[in-house]
């Protein structure tokens, strides 16, 4: 797994594209999310074109027992071709309050769905 922050934008990237196990991708994430609790306020791309074979809900239920409320509405993007991860990300909103989960096909495609979803933001404060 790599991963990619981008502080101006307040992005986390996280690439699963190189067969990366679940295990091992969590084993990988936990780190930098308790190394930078402020991770947790920012918008994430999960880059996972196939989702890793051996993921189950016991590792999702790993990340959420860490998860930290963000001060701002947050969205994780997957970007994944799995036709089944909307039905994971539906459940995983109710997993991570203040935090929504949505698919796109690509990480370009998920940097504008942030991009859009932040722009509807400013304009319904306004």
């Amino acid at each position: 797994m790599r991963h990619h922050l981008y502080p101006e934008q307040k992005i986390l990237h996280l690439d699963l594209n190189s067969g990366v196990s679940a295990d091992r991708a969590l084993e990988m994430a936990v780190p930098i999310l308790e190394a930078r609790p402020e991770l947790w306020s920012w918008d994430w791309i999960v880059d996972a074109k196939v989702v890793p074979e051996d993921v189950t809900i016991a590792h999702v239920a790993r990340l959420a027992e860490l998860f930290k409320k963000p001060e701002r509405a947050a969205l994780t993007i997957f970007a994944t071709q799995d036709r089944f991860m909307h039905l994971w990300a539906r459940v995983m909103d109710f997993q991570f309050p203040g935090r929504r989960h949505l698919i796109a096909s690509s990480a370009v495609a998920g940097v504008r769905l942030i991009g859009k979803r932040r722009s509807a933001m400013k304009m319904n404060a306004i």
